[in-house]
């Protein structure tokens, strides 16, 4: 099987969001994933947040593509205190709504994986495991539940803790705010997720940062096949 893997969104233009779907559409995968955050960029408008919540209200009907929830995309799904992130405004969170609809929440994981690899928004820093290596992703699973709960409540889930890279007080952030710099590896886990922009792909103790967003959408994408990554450009 081929998996394709897509990091941060962030709103691109239309331009980018037709190579996306020309690329999936030419490399035929399996499967895709989308590492999240798919709202807010500086100096956004209603029409981007519009536009990105049409294409992605179509991407979640195909039931071949993952998509992961990233710390921008939590405020709009339970847009609370305890959520609440940089760029949201209650104007983009009501004409998301209106597109993706009341229990957008349900079609959007926390985390999932391919090839053993591990997919998170922001990487899971062992800061926060307190459990086996071997049943990593069961705990997960009751984490994941524990946080829908919590955010529906309007309360807070280590999954939204901020590290100091970020201007929190956490070691390291949680699976939807860690930063690349503060990631702490767990052994006998590999990793790929998005979140901390940069210029290049960074790839360190079986652990990948995917995300290039540099305000016109990812410019890196993988391809996991047989449990190899190979990073690609997008053209």
């Amino acid at each position: 099987m081929k998996t394709l893997i897509f990091p941060d969104l962030h709103e691109p233009p239309a331009s980018t969001l037709s190579t996306i779907e020309r690329l999936i559409g030419s490399e035929a995968p399996d499967r895709v994933v989308f590492l999240g955050d798919y709202f807010d960029h500086y100096y956004d408008t209603l029409a981007d947040a519009a536009r990105c919540a049409q294409w992605l209200k179509t991407s979640l009907a195909d039931p071949r593509r993952t998509h992961l929830i990233g710390n921008h995309d939590a405020s709009y799904l339970w847009p609370n205190e305890a959520t609440f992130c940089p760029g949201f405004t209650w104007e983009k969170e009501n004409a998301i709504r209106r597109i993706l609809g009341e229990k957008a929440a349900d079609s959007f994981v926390f985390h999932t994986w391919v090839d053993g690899w591990l997919l998170t928004h922001a990487g899971l820093s062992a800061q926060w495991v307190s459990v086996e290596t071997g049943i990593v992703d069961q705990w997960l699973i009751t984490e994941d539940q524990a946080a829908r709960e919590a955010f529906t409540a309007g309360k807070d889930h280590w999954y939204v803790a901020v590290g100091p890279k970020r201007g929190g007080t956490a070691r390291a952030g949680g699976i939807l705010w860690c930063d690349h710099r503060e990631l702490e590896p767990i052994a006998g886990i590999r990793q790929i997720y998005g979140h901390t922009p940069a210029d290049r792909v960074r790839i360190w103790k079986d652990h990948i940062c995917l995300d290039t967003n540099t305000g016109r959408g990812p410019r890196h994408y993988a391809a996991v096949e047989d449990g190899k990554v190979e990073i690609r450009t997008h053209t």
